[in-house]
């Protein structure tokens, strides 16, 4: 049966995984989380680990808000009012009030114009790069960018792809010399915290980099940061990498699943360019929020 010839081309594949040492492995189950009390914060029960606790220094909620009542309390209270799920996309029923509240709050928090909510902060990065990439469209990339920017390059086919050196300005302004030429739209892309490394790309002079090439192409070097690694837990007031470098992108990709503690993607940018992916991007339009 085909089926049978399938499995044995990936077990093949998952053993090479195995044997390089680049398998991810077996999942921790957690079984239950003891609340923080008194000077201790939560503990983690592990399936296969009995009673032994656990302290989880490996997660994405910085701020602990996964575990934080008020929070808890909030989404209890809009399950309860709305249902635990929207049951359609947002363009046929999907849209509820908290959805229109949250994207206008996000949007004022980033000082945009506009905001927009994703399943996820992966499906976000996917859902901005590829409708903005067109047949003419240069896409320049960091070289440490999160994988779902190298995907997001990979599904959008634009004219031309570069990639400079991790934080390397110099390679950066060589490689908008290089695509003058090749295409009528520029995308430049970063991460904001790069998560593998925790530096954080250096905005303010990625930004004044791409402003002296604008004129050179005829939609505009536009400067993309995706920064969910920094929103919710860097900079003064929790705005992330902009607001530590004192620098703002056209575009901001940020997640409400890392220091906000809860579930899904976003993007704030003009409303002219939030309304185009309403209308364009896949990843939004067939996806409930």
């Amino acid at each position: 049966m085909a089926l049978e010839r399938l499995n044995a081309a990936l077990n093949k594949n998952l053993e090479d995984l195995r044997t390089t040492g680049r398998d991810k492995g077996a999942e921790l189950v957690i079984s239950e989380i003891k609340e923080a009390k008194g000077e201790f914060g939560p503990r983690y029960n592990l399936v296969g680990y009995g009673e032994q606790q656990f302290i989880k220094m490996n997660a994405n909620s910085y701020l602990g808000m996964s575990m934080n009542p008020e929070v808890i309390e909030a989404e209890e209270e809009a399950a309860q009012k709305f249902g635990v799920g929207p049951g359609a996309v947002r363009f046929i029923s999907g849209t509820h009030t908290p959805h229109i509240e949250l994207e206008r709050k996000l949007a004022e928090f980033h000082e945009r114009e506009a905001g927009m909510i994703f399943s996820s902060a992966y499906v976000t990065s996917l859902g901005v790069i590829y409708p903005l990439t067109t047949k003419e469209t240069v896409v320049i990339s960091d070289a440490l960018n999160h994988n779902c920017i190298i995907q997001a390059m990979r599904l959008s086919r634009p004219a031309a792809k570069m990639i400079y050196k991790h934080n390397d300005m110099k390679d950066l302004e060589a490689k908008l010399n290089e695509a003058v030429g090749m295409g009528k739209r520029c995308l430049v892309i970063t991460d904001g915290i790069f998560s593998m490394r925790g530096d954080f790309a250096p905005l303010k002079e990625l930004t004044e980099i791409c402003s002296k090439f604008d004129d050179k192409f005829e939609e505009g070097v536009i400067t993309i940061a995706d920064d969910s690694h920094g929103v919710g837990a860097f900079g003064k007031y929790g705005r992330g990498t902009e607001e530590y470098t004192g620098a703002k992108v056209d575009i901001l990709i940020g997640t409400l699943g890392k220091a906000f503690g809860v579930n899904g993607g976003y993007v704030v940018a003009s409303k002219t360019v939030l309304d185009y992916l309403r209308e364009s991007a896949p990843m939004y339009i067939y996806s409930n929020p």
